[in-house]
């Protein structure tokens, strides 16, 4: 059984996976990206194996260019080796912050690194700060593809303001 419902994505960030090469049942090799960076101390689980399969090699570009709060002109792009080699200090930093065991499976805005947590939160992190991306998988697509909501600001290093400012209400 999937642990991605694919079926429950807006018609909007459907097309936009089918215009990057997506498909239904779509299924390449994880372990191609999975075993280089186990090699590396991250330790896989089968909710990132199967975002890996289902998406691994993809760039989808964005359907809205503009959030609420922040600029959306970058494709998400599911490249764990890009995201995850090299980088298993940010990684340690996130699971430091938020607890959890977080797998890459790729890139965001300015190149930030993009993991998935085993009970399925996706956050991006880079240059000091930790993003929220979403409670589950489809969140990050919608967050990370269509802007449909403000991107909030998990952590911050030391001596950095919170980016993007939070949002007024």
């Amino acid at each position: 059984m999937s642990m991605i419902r694919f079926d429950s994505l807006g018609k909007d960030l459907r097309r936009a996976l089918a215009m990057s090469g997506w498909s239904t049942g779509r299924k390449v090799d994880a372990g191609q990206w999975v075993k280089p960076l186990e090699d590396e101390g991250y330790r896989a689980h089968p909710l990132a194996e199967e975002i890996l399969a289902a998406v691994g090699g993809l760039s989808i570009d964005p359907v809205n260019r503009v959030g609420p709060n922040f600029g959306n002109d970058e494709p998400y792009s599911f490249d764990p080796l890009a995201a995850g080699s090299g980088q298993r200090d940010l990684a340690e930093e996130v699971e430091g912050v938020l607890g959890g065991n977080y797998f890459p499976i790729g890139e965001w805005l300015s190149y930030s690194s993009v993991f998935v947590e085993a009970e399925g939160r996706v956050v991006a992190a880079g240059m000091g700060w930790i993003w929220e991306l979403g409670s589950s998988f489809e969140h990050s697509l919608e967050l990370a593809v269509c802007a449909n909501r403000p991107l909030v600001c998990l952590h911050s290093d030391p001596g950095l303001d919170p980016w993007p400012r939070p949002v007024s209400r």
